[in-house]
């Protein structure tokens, strides 16, 4: 186990994207025994840093680990418990409206048995999925985001 390994095992990275990636810079001060090094990040949004100690790097990759979040995009003048509140209303009439469609498919078109209640299973996944999809389109104005 390298120095690098212990080092890093004593961290716990939030979700785990974000593994170090250590470069030795070759130049004139690997020569001279002073090697410099450059780090990256796996989850590809930390900006590059300048060759410098092997100190510095993994301070400066742990200072992109444990970056906080920032607050959500939503209008300030909402709390955040009310846009929870607000989504999971229009979640529910999605899904009601689904659920309200398949009714009316299957009493329009006079179902019964077997084919009615797949009708009406449908409807509630179509339901779901929509309200699946309303959630991470709406996710980054409700909650907060990682700056």
């Amino acid at each position: 186990m390298t120095t690098n390994d212990r080092w890093i095992d004593r961290f716990i990275i939030d979700d785990g994207r974000h593994l170090p990636e250590f470069v030795i810079v070759e130049d004139a001060s690997t020569a001279a025994g002073a090697a410099r090094y450059q780090v990256a990040c796996s989850c590809g949004r930390m900006p590059k840093h300048a060759a410098g100690t092997q100190d510095e790097a993994l301070a400066t990759h742990m200072a992109h680990v444990q970056t906080k979040v920032g607050p959500s995009k939503g209008p300030k003048w909402l709390p955040e418990g009310a846009r929870v509140a607000l989504l999971a209303a229009a979640m529910m009439v999605g899904w009601g409206a689904c659920y309200a469609a398949g009714n009316i498919v299957v009493a329009d078109q006079a179902l019964t048995g077997a084919a009615a209640k797949t009708v009406l299973g449908g409807a509630v996944l179509l339901g779901f999925t929509l309200d699946f999809a309303l959630m991470v389109a709406t996710r980054r104005y409700i909650a907060p985001t990682r700056t």
